[in-house]
């Protein structure tokens, strides 16, 4: 079934890849302008989710040439650095956790799996994943979602998401200390 270039739910056009003479990906030049990509309400980047490849051989040629791209190009659209953090995904280090939960879930919204680990974003990879197809959108979900929350999102809003991240974990706490108190009642019971 063809899209329907005037469906607002349809992938965006994919942007041609950009080479530096010694044959690597120039990430950081790969779009006129980074707010391009973070337009609000703009169509997600992929048409289908992409996973992260958990039983993926980490040891493979292609495994690790994957990691490395996606490091490199998460390095240069958002200067934030990424670490493996087991098969199948990266750990992106973020200055706060509301700024990685407001990314993941952006990030979902282009179709590209993330998940939150305190102030790390984890995002996917895999051995079966491909310079032009998979690698590229991880990348380019990172590019839109990071130049969006550090250059578009207010600092009100920022703030707000620090509190209910911080709120968020104060009841966290008090559950569990509610949970040991009642099982300690209980026991004395």
């Amino acid at each position: 079934m063809p899209v329907d270039a005037n469906d607002k739910r349809a992938p965006m056009a994919s942007a041609p890849l950009k080479y530096r003479e010694n044959g690597e990906v120039s990430w950081g030049e790969m779009w006129a302008s980074f707010c391009l990509l973070a337009l609000e309400g703009g169509p997600p980047h992929r048409g289908t989710m992409l996973y992260a490849q958990e039983d993926a051989d980490v040891n493979s040629e292609s495994y690790r040439f994957a990691v490395k791209e996606i490091r490199r190009g998460i390095y240069e659209v958002s200067g934030l650095r990424a670490t493996t953090a087991g098969p199948g995904w990266l750990a992106v280090e973020c200055p706060s956790s509301s700024m990685v939960n407001w990314l993941v879930e952006a990030i979902n919204e282009e179709n590209v799996q993330a998940r939150a680990d305190g102030t790390r974003l984890l995002v996917p990879v895999g051995e079966s994943y491909t310079l032009k197809g998979e690698i590229k959108n991880v990348i380019t979900a990172v590019a839109k979602t990071t130049h969006y929350w550090q250059e578009h999102l207010p600092p009100e809003v920022k703030q707000t998401l620090a509190w209910q991240a911080r709120f968020g974990e104060w009841q966290r706490r008090l559950k569990g200390r509610l949970f040991y108190w009642r099982r300690g009642r209980e026991a004395a019971a």
